[in-house]
This record gives structure tokens, sequence and C-alpha cells, in this order.
């Protein structure tokens, strides 16, 4: 009774909505109208090419054609890098041809007034010519575009203690080896580099670094003939404190010109001194 008492109540007062008609095919733009939008290079509006890269800071005019990197001509050749997040830090290995010197330069450094170092990377460093103004670059020759992590293509032989090795012991702490046999193993800074691992050591009282420790290296490489023993801390080249990576890679070019080099270093605690003579 109740039920009946409020049906009408319940019931609609007014008709529903009215449905909205279906759109005729009239209302729909063809795709063709779209065309002006998806041909249009909406990264440049207005059909300009952008400039090409050019370094953080540069604001000199200088025409396109100076901006655009070419091979140098200039006589270097890049031996190695090592390159740091930090791009202010990198460091770039660069032989000065016909003086038979490799200097270590990091970015925005000059090169024997011939040239600024722009950029540093892994095979390749960009250079402003001093005379041109133009960015050229210089790039290590050999590996095709691509890094190899695989073994040194030059193996080089392996020690032997029935036999006689590459560097030969004339004394304590002393030893002596040829010019041939050691350019053999210094040819390629890239395969020297991955020859060995080795990280920067800092004193524990004032943090700064005191050298670089030869955690290790492959049993026929150049540091295995050295003699130079696992978890040695390199102190100093020809007396030459290694405290940075710069002074690291100079002993590349210690190695690679001097008839005489004496490194530093502590084993085990001891500080000891190896020499060498190259003949």
């Amino acid at each position: 009774m109740t039920l009946l008492s409020y049906r009408d109540l319940m019931l609609p007062t007014q008709a529903p909505p009215a449905r909205p008609k279906p759109r005729s095919n009239k209302d729909f733009v063809s795709r063709g109208a779209y065309g002006p939008i998806t041909t249009r290079n909406v990264f440049s509006p207005d059909g300009v090419i952008p400039d090409p890269w050019r370094p953080a800071g540069d604001t000199k005019d200088k025409s396109k054609q100076q901006d655009i990197p070419i091979p140098s001509q200039l006589p270097l050749n890049l031996v190695g890098t090592m390159v740091h997040s930090n791009p202010d830090k990198s460091i770039a290995a660069i032989e000065l041809k016909g003086k038979n010197q490799v200097i270590s330069y990091m970015n925005h450094k000059e090169i024997e007034t011939m040239a600024v170092i722009e950029k540093i990377e892994r095979l390749r460093v960009y250079i402003r010519n001093n005379s041109t103004g133009g960015l050229e670059y210089i790039e290590m020759k050999g590996f095709g575009g691509k890094l190899s992590f695989a073994a040194p293509t030059k193996a080089a032989a392996p020690v032997s203690e029935s036999g006689p090795g590459v560097v030969k012991k004339t004394g304590d702490n002393e030893f002596t080896l040829k010019r041939a046999d050691l350019d053999k193993y210094t040819s390629n800074l890239s395969d020297l580099l991955m020859q060995a691992r080795a990280v920067p050591n800092r004193d524990p009282n004032t943090g700064e670094i005191n050298g670089f420790r030869l955690i290790d290296y492959q049993p026929n490489s150049i540091f295995a003939q050295l003699g130079i023993p696992k978890m040695a801390l390199i102190k100093d080249v020809d007396g030459t404190p290694v405290t940075s990576p710069a002074t690291a890679m100079e002993l590349y070019n210690t190695l690679k010109n001097n008839n005489k080099i004496s490194l530093k270093l502590e084993v085990n605690g001891q500080v000891e001194t190896y020499r060498y003579n190259i003949k």
C-alpha cells in the first residue's frame, strides 16, 4: 500500500532529452587539407638552417665556412685523450711534429701560438687556428671511428724466467732496454692505457694526490717488462711528482724521448727508485 501511494511521485514529469543527430560527411575535412602542416618543417618554420656547432662563449663574428670544423693542416698529431665529466679537466696529448715532443694540454689552452683547444673528445680534438680563425680538428689515426676494448693489436712478448726478456736487470733496481723494444710497446697510447689500471692515490692527511697506484696490468705489458710490482705507488718520474692526470701522461712523453728514466715507487710502504737506461 505504501508503494502504491508513492508510485505517482516516482514517475518522470518530462520527456527525456533528444539524441544528437549524427554528423554528416560534409562536416569532415579531407586529409589533404592538413598537407601544409605535415610538409612544413616544424623545427625551422622560417626555413633557415641553424648555424653549425660553435664552442660556448664564442661571440666572435666568423663566417659559416670558418665555423664548420675541417681537418687541420697544422703540424700536430693527436696521441691520446683523457675525457673528464668536467670538460675543463679533459686532457689531450698532442705531438708537435718536427720537435719530437708530446705535450699534454687542457681545454682552452694554446698550442705553441698555433691554435687554441676548443673541445676534447674521445678520439678527436677541436682547435681554433690562430692564423685563420677557423675551427679545425685533429684525430687519432687507425681506429676507424670505433672504440676497441680488445687486447692490444701488437702483443708484447711474455716475460720468461728461463729466457732473456726485453728489459735486462743490471743491478739493484737498475735495468737496460733497447729503444726499438720500448717503441714497440709505446707506439700506441690507446693500447698502452688498456694494458693497466691505475688510480690516483690521496694522502690521508691532506687529501691531495701524491701519486698513482698501479692496481693491475696484463702479464705481457710494458709494465710487467719494466719490473714494476703490482699495487706499487708511482710517486714521481725523473724527479717530477705525479700529482695529476696531466703529469701522469708526461710519463708517456718521457718513455718515448729520454735515454734515462728514473721512477720513484712506494712498494709495501718502502720508497724505492727504479732506474732504466735506454740504448
